[in-house]
């Protein structure tokens, strides 16, 4: 049985001419002021009542085109309030057509005089409710409708000058084309790592977007990316490194930003925390008998490995990097003192950007130059073998220490074991010797 009540007519957001509306009407819009103005596309489409206060370019003289003189809306606001603040388009196909609709609401106590123009883009169309200029009654709105037929799916931008009885201000239109999309993780979580160990992750990561990704990569140490720039098709996958090499134990976190070319950014978690491992000297201290000036001795140790990592050791003079990089400029200092100390009958001197580095230190077992600057340990009296080498997971290796005196004297050097996951192991040798016999003492720790 029929109620006798007309039903209420729904409200769909395509009209009776064919074009699908992208913008949902407002009720009761919040305004937000021009500080909370960072929204990205998707969340400016996701909260439509929130309405932001638009910049005025210019001020005009209210008498010369109303009677009414003075206003009840403050001079930091506008006559016209619009709605939404930003008219964006999005996910569109080329050739389509497409509205958006924008309502412009008198805030003022009396009627004022409205006028909007567009620009001359050829796709973005003006529909106007009226084809003059006429007034808005007090906290009514008027709405217009910009029509947008793309040709390609691209970037457009042009902008709606509103013309009020005080004020004129600009309404942007934007449209957003396809984007591309990598799908990295939003956290990238390395657990527990070995310090001063370099652990690596490799992703495969797609472009899921709807463009070609032409892509940069940046982050911070102890992180980094591989490949760090880059082009992905649409669809196409590729696999990426993130590496961890953390000098010291401790956590660390760093952003990971992907730079789009289309000028966004997307942001990304990487951490981690350094631990030592599993990784030691046998001895605590080394001692080599007494020695003849024409003979060696030798003792040895053993670098047991009990971890799951490959573990790289070398023997350096210093304890760690910080202190390498202060002996290497005192020691270049010195090096500068003397050649600005040469008188300039003995030659010219050189620039300084022209002046030899430093000598590195040779492995005295395999006669090759260490490779990136570093300073391993040199020494004439003692002599340890191998310098430098790895040592697989749950393995051992033994380390020989020669003894070869030069002269009757009291010998005593330190030396550091450099090894990866774990901090350096130190060395002091020393020993007092008659005339023709040196005994010599090396602690390890």
């Amino acid at each position: 049985m029929a109620s006798g009540k007309t039903p209420r007519p729904t409200r769909s957001s395509r009209r009776a001419d064919g074009f699908q509306s992208r913008v949902v009407a407002s009720r009761n819009p919040k305004v937000v002021r021009e500080a909370e103005e960072s929204l990205t596309t998707k969340q400016r489409l996701a909260s439509p009542r929130e309405m932001r206060r638009p910049r005025t370019t210019q001020l005009r003289g209210m008498g010369e085109v109303s009677h009414q003189k003075f206003s009840a809306v403050d001079l930091d606001q506008r006559l016209f309030q619009p709605f939404p603040s930003e008219v964006v388009f999005e996910n569109y196909v080329p050739h389509q057509f497409y509205i958006a609709a924008l309502a412009l609401r008198n805030v003022d106590r009396v009627p004022r005089l409205l006028n909007v123009i567009l620009g001359n883009s050829p796709y973005f169309e003006l529909i106007c409710p009226s084809d003059e200029d006429y007034k808005v009654a007090p906290g009514m709105s008027s709405t217009y409708r910009i029509l947008f037929r793309p040709d390609e799916n691209k970037d457009y931008f042009d902008e709606l000058t509103i013309i009020t009885e005080r004020e004129k201000f600009f309404v942007p239109i934007r449209a957003v084309g396809a984007r591309a999309t990598l799908d990295f993780p939003d956290q990238l979580n390395f657990s527990d790592c070995p310090v001063r160990f370099r652990t690596q992750k490799t992703l495969l990561v797609r472009n899921v977007g709807k463009r070609e990704a032409c892509y940069s990569i940046t982050t911070l140490s102890p992180f980094s990316v591989d490949p760090s720039i880059g082009t992905l098709g649409v669809g196409e996958a590729m696999q990426v490194t993130v590496e961890f090499h953390p000098p010291k134990t401790g956590v660390y976190s760093s952003p990971m930003i992907v730079h789009y070319d289309t000028g966004e950014d997307v942001h990304k978690s990487l951490c981690g925390t350094a631990v030592n491992v599993n990784i030691r000297l046998d001895k605590s201290s080394l001692t080599v008998e007494k020695t003849s000036l024409t003979l060696s001795n030798q003792r040895s140790l053993v670098i047991r490995n009990q971890s799951a990592i490959t573990a790289h050791f070398q023997w350096k003079r210093f304890v760690d990097q910080e202190e390498e990089e202060r002996q290497k400029l005192r020691l270049q200092r010195q090096e500068e003192d003397k050649l600005v100390g040469v008188p300039k009958e003995h030659g010219v001197v050189p620039p300084l950007g022209e002046q030899p580095s430093l000598p590195i230190c040779t492995s005295q077992n395999q006669g090759t130059e260490v490779q990136g600057g570093s300073m391993p340990f040199c020494n004439d009296t003692f002599t340890i073998v191998p310098m430098e080498g790895d040592i697989l997971p749950n393995s051992s290796l033994e380390i020989n220490v020669i003894f070869k005196p030069k002269e009757a004297r009291v010998y005593q050097e330190t030396v550091y074991c450099d090894i990866s996951g774990t901090a350096p192991s130190s060395c002091s040798c020393s020993r007092r010797g008659g005339t023709n016999t040196l005994p010599a003492r090396s602690d390890l720790m």
